[in-house]
């Protein structure tokens, strides 16, 4: 029999058998995730965001008990950012944080998929997206990982309209993929390799359409299997929310404004979650990190002394059209120079709703708040006819939502809320039904995204002429010469 001694000794024993066999149990995995980031270094955000990351992965007990995540949109936004140095950086600072995955986002080939490919050959982690189609790219639909002897399955999923926002010559090599059936060729992988856990990162929100009769909601419903989606793309944070009966939904915040965190606990001998929490850590009063901070000063002071370059002196104002207007001095601005680079006798474009700036000088950094993207002229041959019902669908567009693809070179009335009378600028002759014109549009409307039925199926069949030059510089071209600007 034992004494009281040996009772104690033994009872010592037998619980830290009990907490051993505990704590071989329950697993811990903590998942960090950013999105949208669009390159933001103004007032020290990207430092920040980057000192949470590691403070939680720090948390976490280190690299090997957690992932890092980003789904997407990271080296365009910033005018920092239209610069190699600015682009690189945001690589760097994926590997500084150790990420191991990146999904690609729809800005992120806004300078083209010959731009970005090296920069993802520089990323240490591995980029996902099951949808891309990509020659000698480092991309794979999914991944395995393995974390606190938990094996986490990784399937990434890139933005799902690549190919209708952008114009052949821009994505290259790049064949997008349609989601769901590369889904159900994918699904069956990751299930054979018996995960623990299943991450689905997506460069989407919760209302992106992945297909024609596919959301995130059917995706989840058909594949309940998926434990925990990572958003992006929407810009609209979310601490967490339920997907379906078993899957949880969470999506960080934009420009660099925070980072979504999941908490996940797991018995290893019931292979299943025993808790799953998420939340958003917010930038508020977190210090810089200081390699981050080092590096993205560089890149600032570069942009800072580029961005104050001028470049002319205008004698008007630059806004956007009113509400009852269908042009102004700022579209008719841009229709020139777009005009005058691609011969075009008649222009459509967009341009930003919310740019306004008094006459004066405008420099470099006034240039691309103007123009923020890296988009390309599209000429194609329409009809007189065409152009009437191109320009009808605008103005029904116009007085839905108040933006429109504004005409340059035509002139018109408008009765019953159609154009009447409508005449070339260049000849004051009405424009003839069955006669060709040459006319321009951006490239991001003429790809298509479903906004102008009318348009896209009018000119989805036509041999477009594409211009390696972007919409902004042929802007600036046009200013310098116009406009110059007077003295020192």
């Amino acid at each position: 029999m034992l004494d009281g001694t040996g009772k104690r000794l033994l009872f010592l024993l037998l619980s830290a058998v009990f907490l051993l066999n505990a704590s071989g149990k329950e697993l811990t995995l903590r998942i960090i995730q950013t999105a949208d980031l669009h390159g933001a270094l103004d007032h020290g955000r990207l430092a920040r965001a980057a000192a949470l990351v590691e403070q939680q992965t720090r948390l976490a007990g280190g690299v090997e008990k957690s992932l890092r995540i980003d789904c997407g949109d990271l080296i365009q936004g910033s005018y920092a950012m239209t610069f190699p140095e600015g682009r690189e950086l945001m690589i760097r600072f994926l590997n500084e944080l150790s990420y191991d995955v990146f999904v690609p986002g729809n800005h992120d080939f806004e300078f083209g998929s010959a731009v970005l490919l090296p920069l993802l050959r520089q990323f240490r982690g591995s980029t996902a997206a099951l949808n891309l189609e990509w020659p000698k790219a480092p991309v794979q639909p999914w991944k395995m990982f393995r974390r606190n002897r938990l094996n986490i399955a990784v399937i990434g999923i890139a933005y799902p309209a690549l190919d209708r926002m952008f114009i052949p010559p821009v994505l290259g090599s790049v064949r997008p993929l349609p989601v769901e059936r590369q889904l159900e060729k994918v699904i069956p992988q990751v299930m054979r390799a018996r995960p623990d856990l299943i991450l689905l990162a997506v460069h989407a929100g919760e209302q992106t359409r992945f297909g024609p009769n596919f959301s995130l909601h059917d995706l989840i419903r058909r594949y309940p299997q998926i434990d925990l989606v990572l958003c992006g793309h929407s810009h609209q944070p979310e601490s967490g929310v339920a997907l379906g009966r078993n899957s949880w939904r969470i999506q960080a915040p934009a420009l660099a404004g925070g980072i979504g965190v999941a908490e996940i606990v797991f018995d290893s001998e019931k292979r299943r979650i025993l808790s799953l929490k998420t939340r958003l850590e917010r930038i508020d009063s977190v210090p810089e990190h200081p390699e981050i901070k080092k590096l993205a000063a560089a890149v600032s002071r570069k942009a800072f002394r580029a961005g104050r370059e001028r470049i002319a002196e205008l004698p008007f104002e630059l806004r956007a059209p009113e509400k009852q207007e269908h042009s102004s001095a700022l579209t008719r601005l841009c229709g020139q120079a777009i005009q005058e680079a691609t011969g075009a006798e008649v222009v459509f474009y967009g341009v930003n709703s919310r740019f306004r700036k008094e006459s004066g000088v405008l420099n470099q950094f006034q240039l691309f708040c103007l123009l923020p993207y890296a988009e390309q002229p599209v000429t194609v041959e329409l009809t007189g006819d065409e152009i009437r019902r191109i320009l009808t669908e605008q103005l029904a567009v116009r007085r839905k939502n108040g933006s429109c693809q504004a005409p340059y070179g035509l002139h018109f009335s408008i009765v019953r809320r159609k154009p009447d009378r409508i005449t070339l600028d260049s000849t004051g002759t009405e424009l003839e039904p069955n006669r060709i014109y040459r006319c321009a549009f951006g490239s991001y409307i003429f790809a298509g995204g479903g906004r102008c039925p009318v348009l896209h199926s009018i000119v989805k069949n036509r041999k477009p002429g594409y211009f390696p030059r972007t919409i902004r510089e042929m802007t600036g071209d046009y200013l310098r010469k116009t406009y110059p600007v007077k003295g020192k």
